[in-house]
């Protein structure tokens, strides 16, 4: 009788894990995220003019990393893995629309806790960005906030290990001096993800091309005020690379107005031209009510959707064999009463 009970309750914790197991992977929703478009007051110190390291052109002479680190409190570091070059804690913005973040050949360095707002230049350069990195290697951009500049941020032959996260972009859509550009541009690029960020009103979200290895995961893009983004995420010669478990809020694609590359209209808020194997999977579209319209687009890679069915082999196995080594050890014991 005891033995009859044990393996009824091994069968029914196996089912028990099995329900748990598939609903684990449910997720809300009823996620539509709010956000109003106005200045924020963050109580990070102001700076009124453009943080400029590094020659972009020949004859810029912009100062390096140690002309900042001498003079502000707000930047630090001496550019090794062990001590990175950091700038944290401020606003960059001005009366002129003319202050942001521009930094030419950069390696080990951080940016984190930055505002930069109000930064009017034309959208279709790449180095018109609210923070603009070129040739940058091992940096971090984390929990950053971009308002109000065409460009958000901008990364141009990036390569090793950088990354965006937990930043915030609130644009001015189709605005003719702030507006009219993405959240994220990068180009040429190679090792960069993206993850974790929250994006409204852009005219575009995540735009990257001439690409490898790049991660986009679980960043939210939404249109509000009643636009309807021109794109969420396009890829144009990227390789290698994954776009998954993304939130895309009123968005569709109709062609961006870029000098390079050109598209055709597609109205589907995720693109891809010229790509090999780049991942698209467990991706959320919403209307902009925040009404599910679909999910999953396209299907999870055969890999994934075995995952549980894995998981639950492994379960029945391992309890087959907790039976039949009980069901021994309680024969031998019987036979060694008698």
């Amino acid at each position: 009788m005891k033995n009859k009970k044990l393996i009824g309750s091994l069968v029914v914790m196996v089912f028990l894990m099995m329900f748990l197991g598939s609903i684990s992977n449910i997720k809300n929703l009823n996620n539509s995220p709010k956000i109003a478009q106005e200045t924020i007051s963050d109580g990070l110190i102001p700076v009124n003019f453009s943080i400029n390291i590094g020659d972009i052109y020949i004859g810029d002479n912009n100062p390096d990393w140690s002309y900042y680190v001498d003079n502000y409190d707000w930047c630090s570091g001496a550019g090794s893995e062990e001590d990175p070059y950091i700038i944290e804690g401020i606003h960059v913005t001005n009366e002129n629309m003319s202050a942001h973040i521009s930094i030419e050949t950069a390696e080990y360095f951080i940016i984190r806790n930055v505002t930069v707002s109000n930064y009017a230049k034309p959208y279709g350069h790449h180095i018109f960005a609210g923070i603009y990195i070129g040739k940058g290697e091992y940096g971090l951009i984390d929990n950053c906030t971009i308002i109000n500049c065409s460009h958000g941020i901008s990364l141009a032959e990036a390569k090793d290990s950088l990354k965006i996260t937990n930043c915030k972009f609130i644009g001015s859509h189709n605005d003719t001096d702030t507006g009219l550009g993405c959240a994220i541009l990068i180009h040429e690029a190679k090792g960069v993800n993206i993850s974790y960020n929250d994006i409204y009103n852009y005219y575009t979200g995540i735009v990257i091309y001439d690409a490898e290895d790049i991660s986009i995961e679980n960043n939210t893009i939404q249109t509000n005020f009643g636009y309807t983004s021109q794109g969420g995420i396009y890829f144009c010669g990227v390789n290698d690379s994954i776009i998954v478990n993304n939130s895309l809020y009123g968005c569709e694609f109709g062609g961006h107005e870029y000098t390079e590359p050109k598209t055709s209209s597609d109205e589907f808020p995720i693109l891809l031209e010229s790509c090999y194997n780049v991942e698209v999977y467990g991706n959320r579209f919403y209307d902009l009510d925040g009404n599910l319209i679909v999910s999953d687009v396209p299907d999870v890679p055969e890999g994934l959707t075995n995952y549980w069915y894995l998981i639950f082999g492994i379960i029945f196995v391992i309890s087959g064999v907790i039976i039949t080594i009980y069901s021994f050890w309680r024969t031998k014991i019987k036979k060694s009463d008698k």
